[in-house]
């Protein structure tokens, strides 16, 4: 039973960051966020013609691509089919970097997933079954879990604020290979998601699974420390 409490604890403490980071993640591929960040003040006009209305429905379709249930290679024909003055809207290299984009955001979907799941199970198990202790065991599992997120958050969160630029070309030389993510300017993916809108992103990243953290890192800190009926 020590053996299984405790590898539970492990799980659930690993499962919370990733379960924090990649739902926040999911939530903002979302239409709601693309209309919330393109609304507001400070966000930067086409320098190429396009009204914030045409480049908010544009951007729209993107966004229900990288949102699809569909396989990336299928889903594709959302943003093949999109037309700007009766030319392709995204080059060959565009739309070969959506698939790239869409097989990951797929992956962090199901790691999502797999880590709520381990998470809600996990912690469940500690409080109801596993001996005596088992409540104090949850509380505990949860608090390493929220201050794990928390330093991991706290850093890339610093990271972003002082070397956004290092930040940014790092994420991506990780994810996608050598060539395949730098664009023009006057290149359809960059008119839509400028620097401005990828700046926000990171810090609603950093800072959402951040905040949550906190709020269950204090709420298990408190019931880890509050007297157990037996």
């Amino acid at each position: 039973m020590k053996r299984v409490s405790t590898l539970l604890v492990f799980l659930v403490t690993i499962s919370l960051p990733l379960f924090l980071g990649f739902t926040t993640i999911r939530l903002v591929i979302r239409p709601a966020f693309l209309r919330w960040e393109y609304n507001k003040a400070g966000f930067p006009p086409d320098h190429y013609g396009l009204t914030r209305e045409q480049r908010l429905e544009l951007a729209t379709v993107a966004v229900q691509f990288l949102a699809s249930w569909e396989r990336p290679e299928t889903a594709i024909q959302l943003l093949d089919a999109q037309t700007l003055e009766g030319k392709p809207l995204y080059n060959q290299r565009e739309l070969d970097h959506m698939i790239d984009v869409k097989q990951r955001t797929d992956i962090i979907r199901y790691v999502a997933w797999a880590a709520g799941v381990v998470v809600v199970l996990g912690t469940s198990l500690l409080y109801n079954r596993i001996g005596p202790d088992g409540r104090r065991m949850s509380w505990s599992a949860l608090l390493n879990g929220a201050i794990l997120t928390a330093g991991i958050l706290a850093a890339i969160s610093t990271y972003i604020l002082v070397g956004w630029e290092t930040f940014f070309t790092r994420f991506h030389e990780l994810l996608f290979p050598p060539g395949t993510w730098t664009f023009s300017y006057s290149d359809s993916l960059i008119r839509l998601f400028p620097q401005k809108f990828w700046f926000d992103v990171g810090l609603i990243l950093g800072i959402s699974p951040l905040a949550a953290s906190i709020v269950i890192g204090a709420a298990a800190y408190w019931l880890n420390r509050r007297p157990q009926s037996a």
